[in-house]
């Protein structure tokens, strides 16, 4: 049983969604295979991402060394703009509905309210 949670302990820190999917699959007939199938595609579709990724940027000229003194301007906005974002993305909380009250609701007691 402990191992099997170590299992999905790594599952899930290598890929949420492939937790998800191994939750979905273990009804299946051969969920391992099912599940194992997935991680090979999800590996090899990230490596071959990555390098497709960096063939761009090298072909691009992103990683030429005459050219990071003019793009220090560009990548330091993207960051911020990054950043905000997340800020953003982070800070939102969800409005309540309009019948709910906001804040924490108390039990009357025998003693008051």
């Amino acid at each position: 049983m402990l191992i099997e949670a170590a299992g999905l302990a790594v599952l899930a820190a290598i890929s949420p969604t492939a937790l998800l999917l191994a939750a979905v699959y273990l009804g299946s007939a051969r969920p391992r295979a099912t599940i194992l199938l997935y991680l090979t595609g999800a590996t090899v579709m990230s490596i071959i991402m990555g390098i497709v990724v960096l063939v761009l940027l090298r072909a691009g000229g992103f990683s030429l060394p005459h050219h990071h003194t003019a793009r220090y301007g560009l990548r330091l906005g993207l960051g911020i703009l990054i950043l905000l974002g997340g800020c953003s993305c982070s800070g939102a909380s969800p409005s309540p509905s309009p019948g709910q009250p906001t804040g924490p609701r108390r039990a009357r007691g025998s003693w008051g309210g």
